[in-house]
């Protein structure tokens, strides 16, 4: 996380914040527009420079990994948990790999059920429970 600037009260506060928690005022972030790449406040609709549509990025494309790059790896490689440390989850990867090593490659065998699980599974899904962690225990 990084700090930005209060555009009220001008004090320093934390750029995942949605109010400042000194003045009260909402935390407008900057978008930048997709045709000119003029900086404008996220609550804007169009561009005042060029007066395209402007959106800010939608939750469930920030940080998206992609389901059939993921689902491919656990079912070669989720033996040595190289799905996980694409997803950014390091731990479960490391976990992935001290047991599969103890239990004789049969972890393997259930990374392989999961990568296929992760291939079927839809787009909204996959974010929710992998990428997003709304789930608590990573491996499953």
């Amino acid at each position: 996380m990084a700090l930005i600037n209060c555009k009220e009260c001008g004090k320093e506060i934390s750029d995942a914040a949605t109010v400042c928690p000194h003045c009260g005022a909402p935390v407008v972030k900057d978008v930048y527009c997709r045709k000119c790449g003029t900086k404008v406040p996220e609550n804007v609709k169009f561009c005042p420079n060029c007066g395209e549509t402007v959106s800010a990025p939608s939750k469930s494309t920030v940080g998206a990994k992609d389901k059939t790059t993921a689902g491919l790896l656990a079912i070669f490689l989720g033996g040595i948990g190289i799905h996980y440390f694409y997803l950014g989850k390091t731990t479960a990867g490391i976990l992935t790999i001290v047991i599969t090593l103890c239990s004789c490659y049969l972890w393997g065998v259930l990374m392989f059920i999961q990568g296929i699980m992760m291939l079927v599974m839809d787009d909204d899904t996959f974010q929710a429970k992998y990428v997003n962690n709304e789930k608590t225990f990573p491996l499953f």
